[in-house]
């Protein structure tokens, strides 16, 4: 028994990320937040009802992310000449340009990859939000934290709206339901994977 207590003393203790301070596992409350005192990175961020938040995010975003992709995106009048696409087509149009790389980047990276990142955090919140977690969920857990800084969804919206802004002098743009849906999605999008803290997602 004596030598059980310095190890389940070890297992209770984390790293800090950033400068490897080792620290005792923070306990929180509901609102709370830990910081390393070291170099004031925040460690975990207890919130209310992560999890019923993240599914309920998630799945939000998964359908706005589908209108995006099924309406059109925007309107381009210049000329007497109307053109009209929706999200996918943009993917298409680069292709026929000779811009295959650029195609393909932004299919992976601002369509597929949140797609996968988002299915993955409704199923392991839902899960976790029934008190339920199957071992083999603990590899597409992994997956989430690994895939989600490889998605630009928020570079790609900021990317079109300065777009939007050069493309109004040269012709008339009208924006469609899918350049609000996708707006809506980049916000659900962020907010279903800030609420699932690394540290607490772990621990539960």
């Amino acid at each position: 028994m004596s030598r059980a207590r310095p190890q389940e003393a070890l297992n209770r203790r984390i790293a800090c990320p950033e400068c490897d301070l080792l620290l005792s596992e923070p306990q929180l409350q509901p609102g709370q937040r830990a910081r390393c005192p070291r170099c004031g990175f925040v460690l975990s961020v207890q919130r209310r009802d992560p999890f019923a938040r993240a599914v309920a995010y998630g799945v939000s975003a998964l359908v706005l992310l589908g209108v995006s992709m099924a309406f059109p995106f925007l309107k381009m009048t210049s000329g007497g000449v109307e053109n009209a696409m929706n999200l996918l087509q943009t993917v298409s149009y680069l292709e026929a340009y000779g811009a295959d790389t650029i195609a393909t980047l932004i299919f992976a990276f601002v369509i597929v990859v949140p797609a996968v990142v988002l299915v993955i955090a409704v199923i392991v919140a839902g899960l976790l939000e029934m008190r339920f977690f199957p071992g083999w969920m603990v590899a597409p857990t992994r997956w989430l934290f690994h895939l989600n800084p490889w998605s630009m969804v928020e570079v790609f919206s900021l990317s079109v709206i300065v777009s939007l802004v050069k493309l109004s002098s040269m012709a008339s743009v009208d924006l469609g339901i899918a350049f609000w849906a996708y707006l809506l999605f980049t916000a659900m999008f962020l907010m279903a994977l800030s609420s699932l803290d690394r540290m607490s997602l772990w621990l539960r």
